[in-house]
């Protein structure tokens, strides 16, 4: 009932501005609305806006709530803005978070069509569904984990799914590198991160997300009244004495005026979403507004020689001091009025420590609906910020967030440690120059490329227009003159992988696929940390292929494709194989996702790129005469080339 009285509305309006919440925070924690403005202290129940910036301190950490339940988390030494936090005239809300420096964490489930984007130094992640992401942000890069759900990340390099316990690591200094970890490192505030869920009692779930924005505050500090007049209602546990609007300060925000800053640890909804009214027997309670638009504080002002003062309007009150007949507020009449010094052009309104209040209330005031606002210097505007050094494939046209650089001074002295990372599933990067130390029980054994386990292509789907290629016949007789070995040797983490690894290829040649994907998940598990990581996801494509299970043949060649191919092996026809793998079994999915399309297409422009160079007179086998070979690689080629056709639409 709750999320459908305070927050369904947000969803049917357009264009009303965007503001979060500053929720917990320890140590130093500083914030900055704009460019222009200069850093201060984070206040609890702060709203920011949009361009707003976050920082911590050694030893600090904060949290902020967004307005569609988003939560963002930023740990010590960190830095974040909130670029795009908008909402369209269609009622879509799209919001960007741009991460600088530290540790972040962020839990997420944008609705309907709203779009939620992070972006780090060198990539970004989309939150197609619930998901809890954490971010590192070092000089040299930046790596991103998927801790629940799932998240879709882009860079330069690649644009893939990222699934619940997988990370990659990018460098800005190099965009055509990147890792990929079936794996997460721990970090020592997980556990603070996952705390903080379980406080707020909505924790994301790769399923749903609860709504927080305020409410987990509301449970613990009051109760829900139903009433026939006003609907749900809202009674806070405060002593008798409690007025609204006592209890915090006010400070000026451009765009919204005087906003409400509320010392009370639940202040954040009953002072931005509604109106306060006292009630007989119930004393004062909140009403929460029907049309969800964020309000700096509804209240009626007073101002005098030397001070102000303010009070809560009574629900559905339109109150005009301009009117003869009732020039003075409903609730003012009960006394209700909080007082403060008043100094013009002050930022802020404190009522702290004022006691020199009035006898006569109406003696020398004057009503107003708001008090005059600071000067505003119109050279603030010129005020920017660099773009952010995000490049990616897909959402780069929405990239219009921006860095802290220029607000801020960082220490090139303090030291920068990178976390030892878990072993990478892909990473682009040339060979050693060198090769290690040999390790007593690592047993060095060249790696053989096994071309010759290529499997005939399965009956086409009804949806293809043409059946796809058998194998071209310059593969199938490139099975034994093939079989090359690597100039950089791999090693085998002893005679028990080695074993099993020459058991595999035994069983991909004997065509035994289910026993070899059997064994090839027994060698994840025994043998996470192996040499030979492209070759496993080769393996398992031709053994997936043998089962005729196509999305699963995409799924492990991924990686390799995105290297791409030609980085994963050195061998061109052993990447060739892993291309016509890859386009065949894309032939095969009826109904192929935008991800696999995505990845067909890539496969296919790497294969028509590679036939130049594989198909030469130096390569052809003395099996196949040379007319054969030309017949192969037309026909690669026009398999590409359907790829790329039926991937275009």
């Amino acid at each position: 009932m709750r999320y459908l009285l305070l927050l369904a509305p947000l969803a049917l309006l357009a264009g009303p501005a965007r503001y979060a919440r500053v929720g917990d925070f320890d140590g130093v924690v500083e914030t900055q609305a704009r460019a222009a403005d200069g850093w201060i202290a984070a206040e609890r129940n702060s709203p920011l806006p949009e361009s707003a910036h976050i920082r911590t301190g050694p030893g600090s950490r904060v949290e902020i709530e967004l307005d569609e339940g988003s939560v963002l988390r930023l740990g010590p030494e960190s830095e974040c803005e909130i670029s795009d936090y908008s909402r369209l005239s269609t009622g879509q809300r799209v919001t960007l978070l741009t991460f600088d420096r530290g540790v972040a964490y962020v839990s997420g489930a944008p609705e309907g069509r709203d779009s939620f984007t992070l972006a780090v130094p060198g990539a970004q992640v989309a939150f197609p569904r619930p998901a809890r992401v954490r971010v590192q942000i070092e000089p040299q890069w930046s790596q991103i984990a998927v801790l629940r759900g799932g998240a879709r990340f882009s860079s330069p390099a690649a644009d893939m799914e990222l699934r619940e316990g997988q990370s990659t690591r990018v460098e800005p200094a190099n965009p055509d590198r990147f890792f990929f970890y079936k794996e997460i490192l721990p970090l020592d505030s997980d556990q603070w991160d996952e705390d903080r869920d379980a406080a707020l009692a909505s924790p994301v779930s790769a399923a749903h997300v609860v709504q927080r924005y305020g409410l987990a505050d509301l449970d613990k500090a009051g109760e829900w009244i139903l009433s026939q007049e006003q609907g749900a209602m809202w009674r806070p546990k405060v002593e008798e004495s409690w007025r609204p609007y006592r209890e915090g300060r006010w400070r000026w925000q451009d765009g919204l005026g005087y906003t409400w800053i509320a010392a009370e640890r639940w202040g954040w909804l009953p002072y931005h979403y509604g109106r306060w009214a006292l009630l007989e027997k119930l004393g004062w309670v909140w009403i929460p507004s029907k049309n969800g638009v964020f309000k700096p504080g509804e209240v009626y002002w007073l101002r005098g020689k030397d001070y102000t003062a303010w009070g809560p309007l009574a629900p559905g009150e339109h109150w005009d001091p301009a009117d003869a007949v009732n020039k003075q507020p409903q609730q003012f009449l009960v006394g209700n009025s909080t007082y403060a010094p008043w100094r013009p052009n002050s930022p802020v309104i404190d009522p702290t420590g004022f006691t020199d209040i009035p006898e006569d209330p109406l003696k020398d005031v004057e009503f107003l609906t708001a008090l005059p606002s600071p000067p505003f210097d119109a050279a603030r505007l010129d005020a920017v910020r660099p773009l952010v050094n995000a490049t990616s494939l897909r959402v780069k046209p929405v990239v219009d967030g921006v860095t802290i650089e220029t607000a801020r001074v960082r220490s090139e002295a303090r030291p920068q440690p990178a976390p030892a990372p878990p072993a990478p599933i892909v990473i682009i990067t040339p060979p050693p120059a060198t090769q290690p130390a040999p390790d007593p029980d690592v047993v060095a054994v060249p790696v053989p490329y096994p071309a010759l386990v290529f499997v005939p292509a399965q009956p086409p789907q009804p949806h293809a227009s043409k059946p796809p290629a058998a194998p071209p016949a310059a593969l199938v007789a490139s099975k034994r003159e093939h079989r090359t070995f690597s100039p950089h040797p791999k090693r085998y983490r002893g005679t028990a992988e080695e074993a099993l690894v020459h058991s595999i290829l035994q069983e991909l040649e004997a065509r035994a696929f289910k026993k070899a994907a059997a064994d090839l998940d027994t060698w994840v598990d025994r043998f996470h940390e192996t040499d030979f990581v492209d070759e496993r996801a080769y393996y398992y494509m031709l053994a997936y292929n043998g089962m005729n299970a196509p999305v699963k043949v995409m799924d492990s060649g991924a990686p390799l494709i995105a290297r791409p191919a030609t980085v994963a092996f050195e061998d061109p026809m052993q990447a060739l194989s892993v291309l016509y793998l890859a386009t065949t079994n894309f032939q095969k999915v009826s109904r192929p996702t935008r991800e696999q399309s995505a990845l067909a297409r890539g496969a296919a422009a790497q294969l028509q790129a590679m036939l130049p160079v594989c198909f030469t007179a130096e390569r052809r086998p003395q099996a196949m005469s040379a007319a054969d070979w030309a017949n192969s690689r037309t026909d690669l080629e026009r398999l590409a080339r359907e790829i790329l056709t039926r991937t275009a639409r």
